[in-house]
């Protein structure tokens, strides 16, 4: 997740017209109701008995392509349902491993140091079952166009321009090598149960690796990309908000929304101050992208997608305030973050 930081004194005497409230107020926001005929659960929300999860609804990578070449596909935990070596019982090819709803397991207890997640350790992405129970049938693709930084005896790593890593771990049929130019849907291996000479269950481990502001380069979780991804695969919505946080300072938050699905209408923000959504700590204004740019018009095909938060009174005390912005999908899909 992304931050601004604000550092700013008590200064003027407007404050903001725009509503200031607490996040027990408004926890469902952001969090999308199922698009039938598929649904999945919240995130953060593992299998019982397998660690604590992390309620994370940011889309890191807005516009990624689903990692597998078809669909369906089921996400959910290959250690912690039947198969599994802790699971409750039965095979991996049971018919409740392959149906909805999805179920996130980034953060599963793992011993892996995992700075983001609640224990500090965890699983480092996410499980993904494909459309049969079958090993070397499913192909793996690419989400960008990037550069194949990694190929080890059951990984392929994926480099986007920008630096962030995309993870295929237990694949095999592999059709790349390392330093390899690779196009977005391009294929890189086959979902299968290969761990470097032992077996596990035929599954894809997905990983997203990107640069954290003031945590370092981290595994965050992928889980509502994922979602994000899988709903344009299947036709289930959309396309996903874009825009821009420009500035923040000790006057403003500004930038620029606009949902593609609905060029011309605004769209709903929240801007959270002193934490992401989930910390207990954080508060958010809720606005909407309606303001007139000219320099929009042209880019975008229609011109009232800006915005121009008055920073609240209530930050304006010298000390530092992360920011984050997050625009609302207007079909009901995941939120996501400037």
């Amino acid at each position: 997740m992304t931050s601004r930081l604000v550092r700013c004194r008590l200064a003027g005497s407007s404050a903001t017209g725009a509503v200031i409230v607490a996040w027990a107020l408004v926890a469902a926001v952001g969090s999308p109701a199922a698009a039938a005929p598929w649904s999945y659960d919240d995130p953060g929300v593992l299998e019982p008995n397998s660690g604590q999860g992390l309620p994370e609804w940011t889309v890191f990578v807005p516009g990624m392509r689903f990692p597998m070449e078809d669909g369906p596909a089921y996400a959910n935990s290959q250690v912690y349902r039947p198969g599994g070596s802790q699971g409750p019982g039965g095979g991996q090819c049971d018919a409740v491993n392959y149906d909805y709803p999805w179920r996130d397991n980034y953060c599963e207890v793992r011993s892996w140091d995992m700075p983001l997640c609640p224990a500090g350790t965890g699983h480092q992405g996410q499980d993904i079952r494909a459309a049969t129970c079958e090993k070397s049938v499913h192909w793996n693709v690419s989400t960008v166009d990037g550069t194949v930084t990694n190929v080890g005896s059951y990984s392929v790593y994926v480099t986007a321009a920008d630096g962030t890593r995309f993870d295929y771990l237990h694949g095999d049929t592999v059709q790349v090598s390392s330093g390899q130019a690779v196009t977005r849907a391009e294929r890189l291996s086959k979902v299968s149960n290969n761990f470097g000479g032992a077996s596990t269950t035929i599954h894809l481990h997905f990983n997203i690796k990107q640069d954290v502001g003031g945590v370092g380069f981290v595994f965050v979780s992928p889980y509502m990309s994922l979602v994000s991804a899988y709903e344009e695969l299947m036709g289930f919505s959309g396309k996903v908000p874009d825009g821009a946080l420009d500035a923040t300072d000790c006057v403003s938050v500004r930038g620029w929304a606009q949902d593609p699905d609905t060029p011309d209408d605004p769209v709903e923000l929240e801007v959270w101050f002193d934490g992401p959504p989930g910390e207990p700590t954080a508060t958010a204004v809720t606005l909407l992208a309606d303001q007139p740019r000219a320099d929009l018009c042209d880019m975008l095909g229609s011109c009232d997608h800006g915005f121009d938060l008055e920073l609240p009174r209530s930050l304006r005390d010298g000390w530092t305030h992360p920011v984050y912005v997050f625009a609302k999908d207007t079909e009901g899909g995941a939120a996501v973050e400037l």
